[in-house]
């Protein structure tokens, strides 16, 4: 089968089961053996391909470092540590305009470090901000978009369990692309905090209902008390990448222990706990290298079939511009995050970006950071980013065109941000380009 019909059928059909809401994992392995039988003059070929793939997929060394970050988010949710470090930023942000909305943009980043997952970082601020919000009178696009926004920094700041698994997929340095996450972190997280600011001036944050004062002995303690402990645990795990004593996968394990280790000796979290975790853990990750599994087997395919090939020749060929075929591939980032989930876009678009990478000279961390904020825009963009669907469900009586209309300013906020870093790439390869060993 040519190459241009053999990816119009293969993308086609991946499509179309996503827009169906089939599972990510199911979709990309079931339209993988599909093709596998088709490219193969016979079926024990085919299904001898598939095995390979299977077996070749998951056995990276880096992937390794997924369950032991989930297992790490787990502990510190079920021990409640991470909790508690959400509740001391409330208290030390509590006297700035627009507080709850702030305390999601300063939680979103903490959580980030700390749970590595877009979506359980959207669905917790909801549940718990989302009605003290609606309480004290904030505007329901203030209260909702504020929580969408800040939800999303879990894709870029570390350990981003995205960016681990992009890194895997994508042949990118693990690493220097956690460490990548830093700066634009926070640059994110600073543009939400001035729309807060901007919105709240405008008398769209409600009433302000003060926390007592506390004097600076009171505050010094309870941030030793309660967010200090996992503030050295993130510290450490991201200190050891970014010296060179560890990989990340070393890492991810030094800090899972850590955990452990930390929630016993505050005694937060109990054997059974512990078990429960660990059982979480397997399920998360289960999914995680399902998925996996079926990009490897795509990947392969459009690699036999001569599709990657194909579709990088002709895009060179007709766009020798690289600022020009950039701004293509962040648009159509941005359109297909209108209609599919990150982890889709990610898999689907791997083996047909990172060629076009290559021949253009491009830095694949810094391009994998524009990548990585721009899947947390469309994971906010309408009609079906997840976190709007996520936000629904936390809030079924908002209109879907309010949870749009709530997402428009923090998406233009990012877009500004992963302009700044495409024009200034040294805002993103800074920290990389000091780590030890690169």
């Amino acid at each position: 089968m040519d190459w241009p019909l053999f990816l119009a059928a293969f993308m086609g059909a991946l499509i179309v089961l996503l827009l169906l809401r089939v599972p990510v994992a199911f979709a990309m392995i079931g339209v993988g053996i599909l093709g596998a039988l088709v490219s193969f003059p016979r079926v024990s070929a085919a299904m001898n391909q598939v095995g390979l793939s299977v077996m070749g997929s998951v056995d990276s060394f880096v992937f390794t470092a997924i369950p032991l970050f989930v297992f790490m988010g787990e502990l510190l949710f079920r021990g409640r540590v991470a909790q508690d470090a959400l509740a001391e930023i409330a208290r030390v942000l509590g006297r700035l305009p627009g507080q709850l909305a702030m305390v999601s943009v300063g939680g979103g980043a903490l959580f980030g470090l700390l749970s590595g997952s877009t979506l359980a970082n959207t669905a917790l601020f909801g549940k718990t901000l989302l009605p003290q919000m609606q309480e004290r009178g904030y505007d329901d696009r203030l209260a909702m978009g504020s929580i969408l926004a800040s939800g999303g920094l879990a894709m870029v700041l570390p350990p981003s369990a995205f960016a681990i698994l992009w890194g895997g997929i994508a042949e990118v340095p693990i690493g220097p692309l956690l460490v990548a996450g830093i700066i634009p972190g926070i640059l994110m997280a600073t543009g939400y905090a001035v729309i807060v600011v901007a919105w709240a001036k405008r008398g769209g944050a409600g009433d302000r209902d003060l926390p007592p004062r506390r004097s600076f002995g009171q505050v010094m303690s309870d941030g030793v008390r309660y967010a200090l402990p996992p503030g050295l645990l993130v510290g450490l795990v991201l200190g050891i990448i970014f010296f060179g004593f560890a990989t990340p996968t070393e890492a991810a394990a030094i800090g899972a222990v850590g955990t452990v280790v930390l929630s016993v000796i505050l005694r937060r979290i109990s054997a059974k706990e512990i078990f429960r975790a660990a059982v979480a853990t397997i399920q998360t990750t289960v999914m995680i290298f399902m998925i996996v599994l079926g990009s490897n087997l795509y990947s392969q395919l459009m690699s036999f079939n001569g599709a990657t090939r194909g579709v990088v020749e002709a895009v060179t060929g007709s766009i020798t511009n690289g600022a020009v075929m950039l701004l293509v591939i962040m648009l159509i980032v941005l359109v297909l995050g209108a209609f599919i989930d990150q982890v889709s876009i990610m898999l689907v678009s791997a083996p047909l970006f990172m060629p076009l990478v290559e021949h253009f000279g491009w830095d694949p961390v810094w391009f994998s950071i524009l990548l990585m904020i721009n899947l947390q825009i469309a994971n906010t963009t309408p009609p079906f980013g997840m976190s709007l669907f996520v936000m629904k469900g936390v809030a079924p009586k908002t209109a879907m065109s309010t949870l749009y209309r709530a997402a428009l300013p923090w998406i233009g906020s990012d877009l500004v941000v992963m302009l700044l870093i495409a024009a200034v790439p040294s805002i993103a390869l800074v920290l990389p380009n000091l780590m030890a060993g690169t």
